[in-house]
């Protein structure tokens, strides 16, 4: 009896660090995935979410997009273009602007129609936040979490990105209740793209593919140090993505996780809230995501 299709949702700050554009695609070409709704989050959600539904539309997925937080629960943040917009033009972004901006709402929506389903945040977890504090018995119905987030490294000092951005909501999610996968850090960091993989991707030439390597070149040009070597993506969102269909491809040990002020996570004495990915197999990985892409 083959493997059934697995519900999920896709919450995600595209157009910072373009792996949530590569974990985009795995979510729309991934056999298993039945991908019910995109939400965005984080400062310019609405440029984010004409972002998803270009790639969305030169997929061929008829997947409905919700801009979701700008802000955090406790925090206001500047309004600034992130560095891959320019994958769209004027007119494009005009026309994709346009759509719902109800984010957090538009998740319960779905959550209600399809209890039992997966939330797969990889952004800061505001909109998981407010889902929790606004529309609780929705996110009562919620399955489960697999979220790209957070670390337990003891050589890493500093709190993972989406942790510490909405330390309150990070903290909410992870006292929440709700079964929770984290693939953080302590696994993602060793998931580094190589240039021969890029070229593959790029020498597929789907639509998809080549806004995808366009918009990672935009990324490459933004994060590379001037004479330096080219960045390649570490693919930290597209192994949450594929993780939460494909779990054998990780590791992962049962942990007592609060998150601190800082956004940090702490172990506690307690009984487990988290299942923390603890090991993977990167040119396994890789492979698989090459596959996925475009």
């Amino acid at each position: 009896m083959p493997d059934l299709p697995v519900p999920i949702l896709y919450d995600t700050d595209i157009g910072d660090d373009i792996d949530d554009a590569w974990a985009l695609s795995v979510c729309v070409r991934h056999p298993r995935i039945e991908l019910l709704g995109v939400t965005t989050v984080h400062r310019d959600s609405e440029l984010r979410a004409a972002q998803a539904r270009l790639l969305l539309e030169l997929a061929g997925a008829p997947v409905e997009v919700a801009a979701g937080a700008r802000d955090g629960l406790d925090r206001l943040f500047p309004q600034v273009r992130n560095n891959q917009a320019d994958v769209l033009s004027a007119e494009e972004e005009d026309r994709l602007r346009a759509g719902r901006v109800d984010g957090v709402r538009f998740l319960a929506e779905k959550i209600a129609q399809h209890p039992g389903c997966t939330l797969l945040p990889v952004g800061p977890f505001t909109n998981v936040g407010r889902l929790i504090a606004e529309f609780p018995e929705a996110y009562q119905q919620l399955g489960r979490l697999v979220i790209m987030g957070g670390h337990v490294r003891p050589d890493r000092p500093d709190p993972e990105y989406n942790a510490c951005v909405d330390p309150r909501a990070t903290r909410m999610m992870f006292e929440s209740g709700k079964p929770l996968l984290m693939v953080g850090l302590d696994v993602t960091l060793r998931c580094v793209m190589t240039p021969e993989e890029l070229g593959a991707i790029d020498a597929k030439g789907t639509p998809l593919s080549q806004a995808i390597m366009a918009m990672t070149r935009l990324w490459q040009q933004h994060v590379s140090p001037p004479g330096g070597p080219t960045r390649t993506p570490c693919i930290h969102d597209p192994l949450a993505a594929l993780v939460a269909v494909e779990p054998s491809f990780v590791r992962t040990e049962p942990m007592c996780l609060t998150i601190d002020e800082e956004g940090r996570c702490v172990r506690r004495e307690g009984e487990p809230n988290v299942e923390v990915a603890v090991d993977v197999e990167p040119e396994t990985v890789r492979r698989r995501i090459v596959d996925l892409i475009g």
